[in-house]
């Protein structure tokens, strides 16, 4: 095919020719999001007119140095046609020049990017081709479309139309908490130190973290009758500083809900207990909020004895760390808490051209761009999404990642006697859990998403 016109880009002493057929615009280079698993010559992802594409390294391709991202001739150009998932990164732009043929010199190089050589001036122009260029990324064969994971595609609201709940059960009724207020979740077999003189849904005391926090049995305060259970949870809440354990039945689901299904009552309602009701298809939700948590904080702080407090801790020197436990095909692991920055429903994602085979896509997290990698992928797991799996987003390297999930069980804190180190490629402990009779795999993200990846 004949080139009309020619991009020229330098790269030092070196200068290179693209076909402004296949260039859309030339650009400043925007902010980069590193990409987790990435081949070789592909440096992230990046915004430009309002899409999310492929940051290709030219140098990279062409087995130099990679290109200087903080230089200010630096430029990205975005690209066209079988390209539009893409753009180059590239040095420094320099001219665009129409094409004498004369002055045209085609190579028959097979699988060779530089497929001509153009005398412009004093110069050699290597003309590059895109196709070729491009073809030599490791990448992975899909079409640059949404997809879907399992799970019917809705309406989206915007974020500040909405707000979300954390859903629980108590007594087989439904309550919301909105997650603003919702700090971790743990689990309810935990040991309580006792307050003399507490009314009888106070529970106790506890240690999270060397912090002391009062537990009530939130199933007694509604007046509701109690049933003990392995599904049994306490929600950890907090307002103004505060912070209060929540003992409930079960944990439902985490949902979304837009403001006109969201209905305020009274402060008189039901003596402050309950902030309103949520329309969820043809039931409806009690909820409360921060009014309500200033009741339950205001009730229950005279129970705390300040001068004493010393005397009321929990040994928890034995309790080294703090573990999420999530499931896999029916099979338990963890990762550490601190790594973990939040738990959500499953989303619709959408794949990214040049990305790993383990990258199932990105989502869109109040504005952040999040990859998405797989865990069954990377552990040789049969996978068959559905509706009910949570995606667990942690912090690696300063970067989101998120990871797909069954579902997510616990939040526990683990004894050194409970953990057993192992020399696995992806695992560093097993926690012996229940006196031996519960085996989860703690996960080491460092060694799932190795530095050299990121």
């Amino acid at each position: 095919m004949s080139i009309q016109e020619i991009l020229i880009i330098k790269n030092g002493s070196q200068s290179y020719g693209i076909s402004t057929v296949d260039i859309n615009q030339i650009a400043r280079v925007p902010m980069l999001m590193p990409l987790p698993l990435r081949p070789s010559g592909v440096r992230g992802l990046c915004a430009i007119s309002g899409s999310i594409v492929t940051m290709v390294d030219m140098n990279l391709l062409l087995d130099m140095g990679e290109v200087d991202y903080d230089n200010e001739k630096t430029r990205l150009l975005s690209l066209n046609n079988d390209f539009s998932s893409s753009a180059l990164l590239v040095s420094e732009v320099y001219n665009t020049v129409k094409i004498q043929d004369d002055n045209m010199d085609y190579l028959n190089k097979e699988d060779d990017s530089i497929i001509a050589i153009y005398k412009y001036k004093d110069s050699l122009i290597q003309i590059v081709s895109l196709e070729i260029l491009f073809s030599k990324i490791n990448k992975v064969e899909i079409e640059p479309k949404e997809i879907k994971n399992g799970k019917t595609k809705l309406e989206v609201t915007k974020e500040e139309d909405a707000l979300r709940f954390l859903i629980f059960s108590m007594a087989n009724e439904k309550y919301g908490l909105n997650i603003d207020f919702l700090r971790e979740i743990i689990l309810a077999d935990i040991e309580y130190t006792n307050i003399a003189g507490s009314s009888d849904e106070v529970l106790g005391l506890i240690t999270l973290r060397d912090e002391l926090i009062i537990v009530i049995d939130l199933r007694k305060y509604y007046g509701f009758a109690t049933k003990d259970g392995y599904k049994n949870r306490i929600l950890i809440a907090s307002h103004k500083g505060k912070k209060i354990g929540l003992l409930v039945d079960e944990i439902v689901d985490i949902k979304n809900y837009v403001s006109k299904n969201i209905e305020y009552m009274s402060d008189s309602f039901e003596d402050n207990k309950i902030a309103g009701v949520i329309h969820d298809s043809n039931s409806l939700i009690s909820f409360f909020d921060e009014n309500v948590l200033q009741n339950l904080f205001e009730i229950n702080e005279v129970f705390i004895d300040e001068e004493n407090l010393e005397e009321k801790f929990i040994d928890s020197a034995d309790c080294v760390t703090e573990v999420i436990v999530f499931k896999l095909s029916g099979k338990e692991y963890a990762f550490d808490v601190e790594n973990v920055a939040e738990i959500i429903d499953i989303l619709d994602s959408t794949k990214v051209a040049y990305t790993d085979d383990l990258i199932d896509g990105i989502i869109n997290i109040r504005g952040q761009i999040v990859p998405i990698v797989s865990l069954f992928k990377k552990l040789n797991i049969q996978m068959k999404i559905d509706e009910d799996f949570k995606i667990i987003i942690c912090n690696v390297n300063e970067l989101k990642i998120g990871f797909i999930v069954d579902s997510v069980s616990d939040i526990l804190r683990v004894k050194e006697d409970e953990i057993r180190e192992q020399d696995d490629e992806f695992f560093t402990n097993i926690l012996h859990l229940n006196n031996g009779k519960r085996l989860v795999l703690s996960m080491d993200i460092d060694k799932i998403i190795s530095n050299k990846d990121l």
